[in-house]
């Protein structure tokens, strides 16, 4: 039993390093989209669709889950790159299934986004410059694209929301023309 427990602390900590590690190599941590902010952003978004809905840095799942239950003719994949919160999600999938839902554990920058009709993302500041440049050379015309917190740079919202919380959330909407 004191050799599971240790097993148990160990995995935990290598774990835990390895969010250190992949915040440290990508300049940010995996933060979970807040409650308020989640409510809003999903009751504004277009009330069917049936594509292919991308969430790019998944995280915990908080978006992915309730994309699943709200567009059950789509399929959403999200994309994770750090350890921790991809296997905390793939073993939330596994006791909550979602037959529309996959998550990918790889660095969606390496990924071809050509068929992102509907994208939903809660990146950084350096990684929606590079998704900007991505999806403008990418993306079919027409495709949504959901951020909150971070702006394009050029790319210019359909509209913008702030939600009253104590950062005062923006969510960006946008058409990629």
């Amino acid at each position: 039993m004191q050799a599971i427990i240790w097993i148990f602390f160990l995995l935990l900590i290598i774990l835990s390093l390895s969010i250190v590690w992949f915040s440290w190599h990508y300049g940010i941590s995996p933060m979970p989209t807040s409650k308020k902010v989640k409510k809003i952003l999903l009751q504004e978004l277009p009330p069917h669709y049936e594509g292919i809905i991308y969430e790019l840095g998944s995280g915990w799942g908080t978006l992915a889950f309730p994309l699943a239950k709200k567009y059950p003719q789509a399929t959403v994949v999200g994309y994770e790159i750090s350890w921790l919160p991809f296997l905390f999600s793939i073993i939330r999938l596994f006791f909550c299934p979602q037959k529309n839902l996959i998550f990918r554990r790889r660095d969606f920058f390496k990924e071809n986004l050509s068929y992102a009709h509907f994208v939903i993302c809660y990146l950084y500041p350096k990684a929606m410059r590079q998704l900007e440049f991505k999806l403008e050379k990418e993306a079919p015309e027409n495709t949504l694209v959901v951020s909150h917190t971070f702006a394009f740079r050029t790319i210019k919202p359909i509209k913008k929301i702030v939600v009253e919380d104590l950062y005062r959330t923006s969510i960006y909407y946008y058409l990629i023309k």
